[in-house]
């Protein structure tokens, strides 16, 4: 084998008499690139001209993909636990919306901390902490007796959790690593959640008819402390710096970004960074699209397995269409995600809210077709797209305003306004049918709401921050 020979440095073979064959040199940089890097170029080797052959950052696409998939489950599998637990204890959907709405509060309000938290200690310091409350939160569940047992578990525990390792934090790592794939990066990370509701949420609603959703409560948290901890333990990295490589997987001199190394100033704290942006009319506008991004998703999600089941959906038949949400959400997210690179993010939010609006309008027209399976799938595949869109166009959108050191904090400020939608929305529409037996008037609000920000993001959004990089 050609390692069995004595291993000279690339200069010495470049200068053998008579010549060396390029591609032997070539092989000898490559072995030894394999054994330093394990496939990834060292960007501080005077040879190396070229990215890394493998990009890390894709590897934390991987981790954040399945974390968003298996939290966002958890959050919005309140919309399948919810129902045994209307039958046994005979709740309210006002009383248990509350304790949904209490989880999107602690969640808003935890946000900026947490947001503060990952811009000054890092993604891997901060991220695995919200996986290991959700685990022991949901494997506590085994032991519900009281309404208020419900709200300690979900409002308390998973709303914080959710702060750590949520849509926001994950939101927030990607410009860490991309800058000219910011769009697909962040759209295949988002629909993560996606690919967990198709999977996981038809899983537990066999799992509670046939074992209990006692064990089922248990069983879930113990896989996520199982799966997920580890998997960010080992894998977690606060930036490209930290695998010697530069953001996109580009040579640090081509990247056009300053590395990390050199951040160890103070970092400004909550205040200070709020200052910096409560005068920027483009963190406003942000803030009043994801509100009704926060009152849609939290308000539709938490609701839908009721609605449908109210619509003469078959319980199993309604799991599985929540979890086609899922599945079209991750085509949306992936979709749409590449369509804001290539013609603007607020042209592309704008189309993926009214996507949105008619799916809602669809889910209104459900009881009045008699438990159709095919309109169920429109109403999927219509508002499930619509809404993979919505949550990757915000994020990218976000990102291309205030992508930087800060931006971790910057977007648990905005998750306040995506929290205060989620506390309005599950107990408003949970009172309303509790009171006048239908959820009609809270879901043409939410319409109403999603045209705004068609509007907003066609008309009044700053025509600078349309520009993608």
């Amino acid at each position: 084998m050609y390692h069995s020979r004595p291993r000279k440095n690339i200069s010495q073979v470049r200068h053998w008499p008579g010549g060396t064959p390029a591609g032997e040199a070539r092989i000898i940089r490559l072995s030894y690139t394999f054994m330093l890097e394990g496939f990834l170029n060292d960007p501080r080797s005077p040879g190396a001209r070229t990215g890394p052959r493998f990009y890390y950052g894709w590897l934390i696409v991987g981790v954040s993909f399945l974390a968003m998939g298996f939290h966002n489950s958890a959050r919005f599998s309140f919309a399948i636990f919810q129902v045994p637990l209307i039958e046994e204890f005979g709740w309210g959907r006002g009383a248990l919306g509350s304790g949904y709405a209490l989880m999107l509060g602690v969640y808003a309000l935890s946000g900026p901390i947490a947001g503060s938290l990952f811009d000054k200690k890092g993604p891997r310091a901060i991220m695995p902490w919200g996986s290991v409350v959700i685990g022991l939160a949901l494997a506590g569940g085994y032991y519900i007796t009281s309404l208020w047992h419900v709200y300690i578990i979900y409002g308390i525990f998973i709303g914080s959790a959710m702060s750590l390792s949520g849509f926001a934090l994950h939101g927030a790592m990607m410009p860490r690593w991309f800058q000219r794939k910011r769009g697909l990066a962040t759209g295949i990370t988002l629909s993560g959640g996606g690919v967990g509701f198709l999977l996981l949420f038809p899983l537990i609603e066999r799992l509670i008819a046939h074992a209990g959703w006692r064990l089922t409560y248990l069983l879930f948290g113990l896989t996520i402390l199982i799966v997920m901890v580890p998997l960010k333990l080992l894998i977690l990295r606060d930036g490209p710096d930290d695998v010697g490589q530069a953001i996109d997987g580009a040579p640090p001199r081509e990247s056009g970004r300053p590395t990390e190394a050199a951040g160890h100033e103070a970092k400004p704290g909550m205040r200070e960074v709020f200052a910096l942006v409560r005068r920027d009319r483009r963190f406003w506008l942000l803030a009043f699209i994801v509100f009704f991004l926060g009152l849609n998703n939290n308000t539709i999600m938490s609701q839908l397995q009721l609605f449908l089941v109210d619509a003469k959906y078959a319980t199993s038949t309604a799991a599985l269409l929540l979890g086609g949400v899922g599945l079209i959400r991750m085509a949306g997210s992936w979709g749409l995600g590449w369509l804001s690179d290539r013609f603007g993010r607020p042209r592309t939010q704008a189309l993926s809210s009214l996507i949105s609006a008619f799916g809602v309008a669809l889910l209104l027209l459900l009881p009045a077709a008699g438990a159709s399976i095919p309109m169920g799938i429109l109403f999927v595949l219509v508002y499930g797209f619509g809404m993979g869109g919505m949550s990757v166009c915000h994020s990218a959108m976000s990102a291309d305003a205030f992508g930087g050191r800060n931006f971790g904090a910057i977007m648990g400020f905005l998750e306040i306004c995506f929290g205060a939608g989620g506390v309005l929305g599950p107990p408003v529409a949970g009172f309303a049918f509790d009171l006048v037996g239908s959820y009609t008037l809270p879901f043409l609000a939410i319409i109403a709401g999603l045209l705004s920000i068609c509007f907003v993001c066609l008309f009044i959004f700053p025509k600078e921050a349309a520009r993608t990089e």
